[in-house]
């Protein structure tokens, strides 16, 4: 476990989020343990600190890894991440039989997708996956908003609060526009956005729902999702194509006054799309991603 913690942290050190580099570091702990840390580590740390996934060992260390690991909830389903091989060590094959090795592993337990994610970056490894028969999903930037900042701004009016009964059509414009998730790497799932109980109906639930609607239809959505550091949300704004660019800033403005903020709030959304209207409300982007998917069988 410290091998393979410090190895990430040596490949990945610059786009490590601090969620991943706190998890790095207890990860170098436990190691440090050995079987008792192993242990402690089903206590303390989420399931992504124990994945299934292979290594490759060269001279008694660690230098290559692949993780693999289910999707809770859904068990046919399966992400691969943390494909990472020492500089040294690079060119030799290494990763190629990680990724070979996991795809024939999911293969046997019945999988029938995998996903994982690019950097948009590293064409190299985009390569790598596209010769396994990977294909691309969805490019998405990681937008992350940590100052007060709102615009004025003056159109507003089909921009509003989302009514109960609305919920179905919110979930069909999200399941056409993007068929392949909404948080990574969940599926696009209707109880992201169906209403549970009256403490919901008043806002005070976990997530909370704006839309804009034209003629009767809604071409826009954005709902915020709390996350476990206090005042901070997760934004989840979809647009129909043909709407992108002209209905992000009013949603945008309404949400931001409406809604309490004291952290930060995290956003992804289709790379290029509305990135001036992003950055006048005090986004920055912090990596771009591409999804792709692969069927195993």
């Amino acid at each position: 476990m410290r091998q393979v913690a410090e190895l990430v942290e040596t490949v990945f050190s610059a786009s490590l989020d601090p969620a991943g580099r706190r998890m790095l570091r207890w990860m170098r702990r436990l190691g440090r343990l050995g079987w008792i840390g192993w242990l402690l580590n089903y206590w303390f740390l989420p399931p992504a600190a124990r994945p299934y996934g292979f290594l490759w060992e060269a001279n008694g260390r660690v230098v290559g890894n692949v993780n693999l690991s289910k999707v809770e909830g859904f068990p046919r389903r399966w992400a691969l991440s943390n494909v990472a091989v020492h500089t040294d060590y690079r060119r030799q094959g290494i990763a190629r039989s990680l990724v070979n090795a996991s795809i024939d592993f999911v293969r046997r337990l019945g999988g029938d997708v995998i996903l994982l994610q690019a950097d948009r970056d590293s064409p190299e490894s985009q390569v790598l996956y596209a010769s396994f028969g990977f294909r691309p999903l969805a490019t998405r930037t990681t937008w992350v908003r940590r100052s007060d900042r709102v615009p004025d701004v003056t159109e507003i009016r089909s921009a509003r609060r989302r009514q109960r009964e609305e919920w179905q059509q919110q979930w069909e414009l999200a399941a056409k526009v993007h068929p392949e998730g909404l948080i990574w790497p969940y599926p696009t799932s209707s109880s992201f956005f169906r209403p549970y109980g009256f403490v919901e109906t008043l806002g005070l639930g976990a997530a909370q729902h704006w839309v804009w609607s034209e003629e009767g239809q809604l071409i826009g959505s954005l709902t915020a999702r709390r996350r476990l550091e206090k005042g901070s949300w997760r934004f989840i704004l979809i647009v129909e194509p043909e709407a992108r660019g002209r209905v992000e800033a009013s949603l945008m403005a309404l949400v931001l006054t409406e809604l309490p903020t004291q952290g930060s709030i995290v956003l992804d959304y289709p790379t290029g799309v509305a990135e001036k209207q992003l950055e006048s409300f005090g986004f920055h982007p912090e990596q771009t991603l591409t999804w792709m998917a692969l069927e195993p069988k």
